[in-house]
């Protein structure tokens, strides 16, 4: 197994060449020089949010062995839970992760920071309120989302905002070295792999890299990653489809993608392909943005 740090850095990338080069042909890229003056780099912090809304009810996530169990909490508990950590870490347990949340349409006010946003690296069809698709990441260091892929088999861009995360990716191709666990988990763990249970992952090609804040990361279609938060962190991404993206997703639909999946797939499908306006399509997609799989 040969791991690599070969993933490719473009610096202010223009919309016609991300999707020519990278989205058209599935290749991953950070991208960096885009988001560096968001008024988000300065001003968020875990620390702003708990201040900006201390009562807010949010959930957050613990992985494990058994699958993942979901707690409920508020923003000023959860932060404070991450505080004590970082204060002692030996003493006091990893808190849960706070992972998919959908916070600007919970925090409208924080949409103004996030401006002026590459609306031109999607689709039209998802520029109207484009921030109600985006899905949130706080934790403190040492947060960890095992070896997956993302469950629509969507196009996803994702904004470090504070903090590093180490990602370790893997090509789709690569999926079938990495011993798959229902439809979008791997039991392979990248960071320490375990060659006596798992020998086929010799064969993996892994990329590790750090993702800085200010920087996007672009990952297509059936990528599998590994996130480890390097520092306290705040991030988020879109899941996103082309037309192309959508229909191959539905696809597979006969290779065991679950049915809620194909669900959402479909609702893409028939705003992108057959040009349904997103506003009508969404009132029944938003129910993904609060998805567990």
């Amino acid at each position: 197994m040969i791991v690599s740090s070969g993933i490719e850095r473009r610096y202010k990338l223009s919309s016609s060449e991300f999707i020519k080069d990278y989205v058209e042909l599935g290749k991953p890229v950070i991208i960096s020089g885009v988001i560096t003056n968001w008024d988000s780099i300065s001003q968020w912090s875990l620390k702003y949010f708990k201040q900006l809304s201390p009562s807010l009810k949010i959930y957050a996530k613990k992985f494990s062995g058994k699958g993942i169990q979901v707690c409920s909490l508020t923003m000023e508990k959860y932060i404070e839970s991450i505080e004590n950590y970082e204060a002692d870490s030996l003493n006091n347990p990893l808190p849960p992760y706070c992972h998919d949340l959908p916070l600007f349409s919970l925090i409208p006010s924080l949409i103004k920071n996030a401006q002026p946003f590459p609306l031109d690296y999607l689709p039209k069809w998802y520029w109207y309120k484009w921030w109600r698709y985006c899905q949130f990441f706080l934790g403190c260091s040492n947060s960890v989302t095992p070896l997956h892929f993302d469950c629509l088999l969507t196009n996803n861009i994702f904004f470090q905002i504070v903090g590093r995360k180490q990602f370790t990716i893997l090509l789709p191709e690569d999926a079938k070295y990495c011993y798959r666990k229902g439809w979008r988990w791997f039991l392979v763990n990248p960071e320490n792999p375990d060659f006596n249970k798992y020998p086929e992952y010799k064969k993996a090609r892994p990329i590790t890299f750090v993702v800085n804040p200010g920087e996007i990361l672009y990952m297509p279609p059936g990528t599998l990653h590994h996130v480890r938060s390097l520092d306290m962190s705040i991030s988020f991404n879109i899941d996103w489809h082309t037309r192309k993206s959508s229909l191959n997703a539905l696809a597979a639909s006969i290779k065991g993608m679950p049915i809620q999946n194909s669900y959402y797939n479909f609702l893409l499908a028939v705003g992108l392909v057959f040009k349904i306006p997103s506003p009508i399509i969404f009132k029944f997609y938003k129910s993904y943005l609060n998805y567990v799989s």
